[in-house]
């Protein structure tokens, strides 16, 4: 049977990447490659990231279910510490932004799915994917992973609709 906090998060989760969704959707063309300086992140990265991320983190890791994320996404979507390319404004170096959504979108739905199942004792326990040893101790167990899964969505929304003024003073 799952577990109550398997329910708020899953909803938390499901809240999350909705508002993710909605802001993707209103970000203008002309606005989904900008960088505010050179190797910065800019919409198209950090919505591949947070797919690339929910994908990893929260389906390979936690749910120790099967890869969503397309072959050969994994690399321009990978933050420079964890060896990924080089962000660039070059939009013909990222999947199309629809094509973008549509994978975001499917697996935020299959971690929603994964995350509502989960038990306590799966809820409590270590993550049970293949997690490498030097991110063992940044996510720790199932529920820290979301907890943490859930904040880093909600962060790069936050980069997102600034880049796209879409929030802040002035937007």
């Amino acid at each position: 049977m799952s577990d109550a906090r398997a329910a708020v998060y899953a909803k938390e989760l499901e809240r999350c990447i909705s508002a993710t969704i909605r802001l993707a959707e209103s970000i203008d063309a002309d606005k989904r490659y900008v960088q505010t300086r050179l190797g910065k992140a800019h919409p198209a990265w950090l919505l591949g990231h947070l797919a690339s991320s929910l994908d990893n983190n929260v389906g390979l890791w936690a749910l120790n279910g099967d890869r969503h994320l397309p072959k050969g996404w994994g690399r321009p979507f990978a933050p420079d510490f964890a060896g990924g390319n080089p962000i660039t404004e070059n939009a013909d170096e990222y999947p199309a932004w629809g094509d973008l959504l549509a994978v975001y979108k499917k697996i935020g739905a299959k971690c929603v799915e994964g995350v509502r199942a989960l038990t306590t004792e799966e809820l409590d326990g270590e993550l049970r994917g293949n997690v490498p040893d030097q991110y063992k101790s940044i996510f720790g167990n199932t529920e820290e992973t979301l907890s943490t899964m859930i904040r880093h969505d909600s962060h790069h929304r936050g980069q997102m609709a600034m880049l796209a003024g879409k929030g802040g003073p002035g937007a």
